[in-house]
This record gives C-alpha cells, sequence and structure tokens, in this order.
C-alpha cells in the first residue's frame, strides 16, 4: 500500500514518504517499470545513490525524485522474470534506451536483464567498469565482480589506476556509440572530478590527445589527473624508449613535488605512484614493480655514486648492497670501521640523500623479493635480454641467482657476462666485495646502462644445472624461474636440493625445497577436491592468514583466489561466515573448487593446471595447519614434514651424525645413554621405552653452525634440527635438567 501511495505521488510529499526509508527491498519488474514511469524525464539523483550506501536516515528525501530513486536501488527483479517479459511490459511506456542504461548502472541488479533487452554485448563489463574506475565505494558483491575482470586492488582504483587492457575489451565489445552512453550514465554514480578524470583516461587511451600536449599541460598546471592518464597514451613505434621517457618523466614529477608543502607534496607523490601503475599495465607489466626494476636497471648509474665513499665532515660513508641484496650503509673513520653514521651528522644534506637512497633500495628488495616468487607461481615468462637487464640491478641480482631457472627442458642457475667474459654479478661486486669494488662499477655504469637499453646487447646469459652443464641463451630465447613441480617432472628435484647444501646456497623464498602437491587419482573427473575435507578451522584466522596469499573473502562466494591470466577462479568451501567469529561450533571444510573467471563454468580438477593446483592446495594446508581447531598441531601438514625430512637428511652429513635414521614422520636417534625419537612436526621428543622428553627452545639463538637453505627461516625447522644435533651426541650432555629426565 506504501509502495501505491508514493508511485503515485505529485512533487509534494505524501504521509508515506519519510516511512520509504525503511523500504530496502522490493521484488518485480512491473515494479522497476512503474517507478520508471513516475522518474518520467527526471534525471536521477546521486545524492540518493550515496545515501543508500550510507543510510543517511537523518537526511530529508521529500522530493519526488529523491524518493523514486531511493526505490529504484531498493527494487530487484524477481527469480522467474525474464528479458522477454520486461521488454513486453516496456511497450508504450516511453521509457527510453538511455534511461535503461542508466538503470543498468545506478541499480546493478538488473544489469543481466537489461544486457538482453537492449542487445549490447559487453554491458555487464562495461558498467563494472565505470563502477571501479569512477566510484568511491565498493561493496562486497561490487569487489567480488570487479576482481574478476581486473588484476587491480579496489584501493588502487580508487587511487586512481587504470586498467587499459579492460577498457579496450569494454569500448571493442559496446563500440563508441553504446561506450558514449555509458559514459554519460556513469556520472549518476560519481561525483564530477571522478567523471572528468574517467573522460581524461579515455582521451588518453584512445589517442584522442598527444603525449607532447599533456606533458605541456602537466608542467604548467601540475594537473594530477592527466599525470596518471600520462601513461596510458598508445606507444610510438620505439616502445621501450617511449616507456623509458615517461618513466622519466613521471619520476621527475615527484621529484619537483619536494618543493611544495606538506599536503600537496604528498597528494603529487601518490598521483606519481598510481601514474606508474597504469604505465606498467599499459606496458604490460603483471606488477607496477616489475616495471619500476626493469626501467631502474636502465638508470641505475644514478644510485651508483653512493656505492662510493664519499667524506662527511671527519668520517666517510657510503653504500653497500650484500651477497643477499640487502642494503647497509657503512661509515669509517681514518679508515677503520664505525658502527653506525654518527648522530651528529644526522642532518647532513649527503647523509639524508643516503638513508633515502638505502630506504628505497631496502624497499626495492621486499618488493623484488615478493614478485619474484609470485613470479614462479604465476609462471611468469622472462626473456634472456630482460634478464640482463634485471641482473644490472644489484638488488635484483642478488635475488635471482640462488633461484633455480627453467628454459625449455632445461634447468640451472642464471649467470650473464659481459661481452663473453666476467660475470655481471662479478663486476657489480658480489658477497665480500669492499665499496671499492661495487665503486669500481660505477665508472662503467652509463656504459652498461646502455647495454641494458639495448635489450641486453653485449651480454650472455647462461644457465648453470646442478651437474654443471652449462646452457647459453640467445637475447629472445625465454626462461621462467621453476617451480618443484618442473624439478619433479624432470625427476631432479633431489639432486637440486643436495646441491643447496653441498654449496651452501640459501634462496630468498622457499623454491626447491617448497611444498609440492599433485592431483589424486580419485579427483580426477570431479568437479572439487576434498582432500581437506572435514579438518575444523577459525574463519576470521583462515581469512587472516589467507589475505596475504591473494585471498578475497566474498560474502556470496566464500574465499576466492583469481588467476587472470588463466582465468580460473579457486575456491574454498565451507558452511562458514568468513566475517565474524563462530557463534557455535567452527565449521569444517567441505571442498575446493575452480570454476572459469567468464563464463563461470565448473572446472573438472584435470583441467586445471598443475602448478595452479598445488599452489592452492598448498595455501589451503598452511589454512589447515595456522587455522586448526581442537587438538591438532599446526607444524603437522604431510607437506610440512616431507620437507623437514629433506632438510634433516641433508644436514646430517654436515654434522657428521651416522646415528639418526629417518621414518615418515620422525627422527630415531641412537644416543650413548638412551634411544629417542623427535617428529618432524611438532618437535617433540620421546625417549624409546620410556616419557617424553621436555626440552624448551630459546627461539632467540643464533643458528650458529645450523644451515637452512631458504632466508625466511623456519624457528621450528630450526628447533627441530638443533634437537638432533643435541641428542645424537647426548653424551656431551650437561644439563641436569635434561639428564634427570633420561631412564
Amino acid at each position: 500500500v506504501f509502495m501505491d501511495i508514493e508511485l503515485r505521488r505529485g512533487e509534494a510529499e505524501t504521509e508515506v514518504t519519510r516511512d520509504m526509508r525503511g523500504i530496502t527491498y522490493v521484488q518485480g519488474a512491473d515494479y522497476l517499470i512503474r517507478i520508471l514511469k513516475a522518474l518520467g524525464k527526471d534525471t536521477l539523483s546521486r545524492d540518493t545513490y550515496y545515501m543508500w550506501y550510507d543510510w543517511y536516515y537523518n537526511r530529508s528525501m521529500g522530493t519526488k525524485r529523491d524518493s523514486l530513486c531511493f526505490l529504484l536501488k531498493a527494487c530487484y527483479p524477481k527469480a522467474d522474470d525474464t528479458a522477454a517479459q520486461l521488454q513486453a511490459a516496456m511497450k508504450g511506456t516511453g521509457i527510453t534506451q538511455q534511461r535503461l542504461v542508466e538503470v543498468a548502472m545506478y541499480a546493478p541488479q538488473w544489469i543481466d536483464l537489461l544486457e538482453k533487452v537492449l542487445g549490447w554485448n559487453g554491458l555487464t563489463s562495461g558498467c563494472y567498469y565505470f563502477m571501479a574506475h569512477m566510484n568511491e565505494r565498493f561493496d562486497d558483491k561490487k569487489t567480488a565482480m570487479i576482481a574478476k575482470y581486473t588484476p587491480l586492488s579496489t584501493e588502487e582504483l580508487q587511487g586512481g589506476a587504470f586498467d587499459i587492457d579492460w577498457f579496450r575489451e569494454c569500448y571493442g565489445l559496446l563500440g563508441e556509440k553504446n561506450f558514449a552512453s555509458l559514459y554519460k550514465a556513469a556520472k549518476y554514480i560519481s561525483d564530477g572530478q571522478k567523471h572528468s578524470r574517467a573522460r581524461k583516461y579515455a582521451d588518453a587511451a584512445t589517442g584522442k590527445v598527444s603525449l607532447e600536449t599533456l606533458g605541456a599541460e602537466i608542467k604548467a598546471k601540475r594537473n594530477k589527473d592527466l599525470l596518471m592518464s600520462y601513461g596510458l597514451v598508445p606507444f610510438g613505434p620505439r616502445k621501450e624508449s617511449d616507456m623509458l621517457d615517461r618513466y622519466q618523466f613521471i619520476q621527475n614529477f615527484a621529484k619537483e613535488a619536494k618543493q611544495f608543502g606538506a599536503q600537496r607534496r604528498a597528494s603529487e607523490i601518490k598521483a606519481a605512484q598510481i601514474a606508474l601503475v597504469n604505465l606498467s599495465v599499459h606496458g604490460g607489466f603483471s606488477d607496477v614493480t616489475r616495471l619500476t626494476l626493469r626501467m631502474e636497471s636502465r638508470l641505475a648509474w644514478e644510485s651508483a655514486a653512493y656505492m662510493q665513499w664519499q667524506r662527511v665532515s671527519d668520517v666517510e660513508v657510503c653504500l653497500q648492497i650484500s651477497g643477499e641484496g640487502k642494503s647497509e650503509i657503512l661509515c669509517r673513520k681514518n679508515k677503520k670501521a664505525m658502527k653506525s653514521v654518527p648522530s651528529r651528522l644526522g642532518k647532513d644534506p649527503y647523509v639524508v640523500e643516503l638513508k633515502d637512497c638505502h630506504k628505497k633500495l631496502k624497499d626495492q628488495y621486499v618488493r623484488a623479493k615478493r614478485l619474484m616468487e609470485e613470479s614462479m607461481e604465476t609462471g611468469a615468462w622472462f626473456t634472456a635480454a630482460e634478464t640482463a637487464g634485471l641482473m644490472e640491478n644489484l638488488v635484483v641480482a642478488a635475488l635471482l641467482r640462488p633461484l633455480v631457472f627453467v628454459s625449455g627442458e632445461f634447468m640451472g642457475f642464471v649467470d650473464v657476462a659481459r661481452g663473453g667474459e666476467e660475470s655481471v654479478s662479478e663486476a657489480a661486486g658480489g658477497a665480500g666485495e669492499t665499496p671499492s669494488a661495487g665503486a669500481s662499477r660505477g665508472a662503467d655504469e652509463t656504459s652498461q646502462g646502455e647495454a641494458a637499453g639495448k635489450d641486453g646487447e653485449g651480454y650472455t646469459v647462461t644457465l648453470t644445472s646442478w651437474d654443471n652443464t652449462v646452457r647459453a641463451l640467445t637475447g629472445d630465447e625465454k626462461l621462467r624461474i621453476a617451480h618443484p613441480l618442473d624439478m619433479y617432472r624432470a625427476g631432479v628435484w633431489h639432486q637440486y636440493q643436495q646441491y643447496l647444501f653441498e654449496h651452501q646456497i640459501r634462496q630468498p623464498f622457499k623454491q626447491v625445497f617448497r611444498e609440492l602437491y599433485v592431483k589424486l587419482q580419485e579427483e580426477l573427473g570431479q568437479r572439487y577436491s576434498r582432500m581437506f575435507a572435514g579438518n575444523q578451522i577459525q574463519p576470521q584466522k583462515t581469512v587472516g592468514c589467507l589475505k596475504g596469499r591473494r585471498w578475497a573473502a566474498d560474502y556470496e562466494e566464500g574465499l576466492q583466489k583469481v588467476y587472470y591470466k588463466e582465468n580460473i577462479v579457486a575456491r574454498i568451501c565451507a558452511l562458514a561466515d568468513w566475517f565474524s567469529p563462530s557463534d557455535a561450533e567452527e565449521p569444517t571444510l567441505e571442498w575446493v573448487e575452480f570454476s572459469d573467471r567468464k563464463t563461470y563454468e565448473a572446472l573438472t580438477i584435470e583441467k586445471v593446471p598443475d602448478l595452479i593446483y598445488s599452489e592452492v592446495m598448498r595455501d589451503v594446508d598452511l589454512a589447515v595447519s595456522v587455522a586448526h581447531c581442537g587438538g591438532v598441531d599446526p607444524e603437522t601438514s604431510h607437506s610440512t614434514i616431507e620437507m623437514r625430512r629433506a632438510i634433516v637428511e641433508f644436514n646430517l652429513p654436515l654434522f657428521g651424525l651416522k646415528n639418526v635414521t629417518l621414518t615418515d614422520s620422525h627422527a630415531v636417534i641412537q644416543g650413548s645413554r638412551a634411544s629417542y625419537t623427535v617428529h618432524l612436526g611438532s618437535g617433540v621428543v620421546h625417549q624409546k621405552g620410556g616419557a617424553m622428553l621436555h626440552i624448551l627452545p630459546v627461539h632467540s639463538q643464533r643458528r650458529g653452525k645450523l644451515f637452512l637453505p631458504f632466508v625466511d627461516e623456519d624457528p621450528k625447522t630450526a628447533e627441530i634440527m638443533s634437537k638432533i644435533v643435541l641428542l645424537a651426541e647426548d653424551k656431551k650432555l650437561k644439563d641436569p635438567s635434561i639428564l634427570a629426565q633420561i631412564m
């Protein structure tokens, strides 16, 4: 009754107008038609659009337009509503095509039906494209939908990031005329500034504005929106050179921002960061860090000067890159090393610059490390020339050298030599080099940068396998960071594990000793995997531990991870509320399923790439281990025990221990005083024929001789190895508390 009264109203309020704010859900295409007929030629209300999300009940909704727009947001189709019925109901109503486009944008619950009514291929993609690039608010449903179309995060989109591939897809499907109609309708879901930003982005992406014109206006007006569109203009015939020029232009804009006040400086630097994101997407890079690494390898000479000793007052300072790629500031006085730069020099201009460069190198190390691991997980390819360019960067080179690469069927550790002679890493100053060695590189930095700018010309990229077989790669040959799956298939996984221990190589992240999961025979032909079914988990803790692994929680779909390149969505299914703690008993995992990102069609397990399957199952195993419920030990996952068994096996010869044997989940030790078992998951020690031995670890202790083959050390692995060494030499025990427990 309230709806009937309000839909027949004039401009004056009715007795039920103020009560209409309580109506948040009505169903049926007939209500949609009545609302649109009542609106007539009135424009849609932006204020009501935002009021719907903010629930401003104290705000007036007295005008007819505001009230009807509020009802339009609350109107949903019935389950049995069809496009044919909607089209038939609209005949003779005077509802225009443009009004239907506005409804699709304003009330996205109608998009699917309206796409069929209008006959526009790509309407759904187009609507969510505008919502992503213009709307300041993203509810969970929109976030999940947008995630299916773009790898950009909601934070990046809100900040001004632009997915040019998505734009090209929408523009190609809709055509110029229909895209323009959507553009007009989009103004009702955002403020004028965002609408203006979208126009600038579209003009740049379609080439309607030249790079020279944009550059001149950016310099004259310091326009941040134009800066963020600067990288979207189509590239010229020399793409690499063009990209480098734009990169330098954006970095120079950020540098000039330092002359302004704090607020303006911060906003301009943020705009420059988004501009780099847009340039990286346009340039075909999977991440802005990868673009930065590529460009910085050609501009490395800028930081080379800081790697030479520079006198500041009565001391000398410089930067040094360690063998692991980490930056550190060195200081010396009269050729004698000092622990740190004296605090009295903290405000010296050169010291400030040095610390700023040091911070950038530290941040670059973290970003590069994450990027390389993601590249391994996604199977991203590098050309040999690109690898040569990356090895010009000391931080990246230190990360790449310990990793195993694969090219075709050949695997090995990568190295890059200049002119077929010394390797770049040796020329650049490797682990243990003095700063002066790194400084000698600086003198030739310009020539190296020029060589890198020619796509690796003058460099030889080689792969050296575990048996010292060497293969040289040409500039256009491709290689990628090998996944354990590659080593497993090639039958050399064990050999590379042994190689790391024999040569004391520490990798920046788990690669050779990474947990691997292969498809079970009974899963083939099925649409889901029940490998971890029945495990009880804590929902919020599960979301927390998987958030860093790029999983997102959706109210309807649950936990999902999107692989954009392969168009695959992985989901963890459980009867759980991922957004709040469980009020009753913790839920259990049901299954893991995969589907096509665009068609939503379920995929059988054999259609899922083996690498994606392994990484998804590794994430689920992580959740089961970390977010477990009840008496399950968090360190007892099957894959973790396997990795620890391999590490212990390779460490035993290093310690000369011959009285230790390994079973499926235990290390069995034949000591002088007794026999012991150490569980490779929990680290619990038992004496054979006796009770459990309480041996407390000191996790803050230095590792000493203990070698772990990856930088991100697992303290539990270190604890287990330490207990094995301790008990294998139990005749040396002097701790009275331990001796008292041994029978």
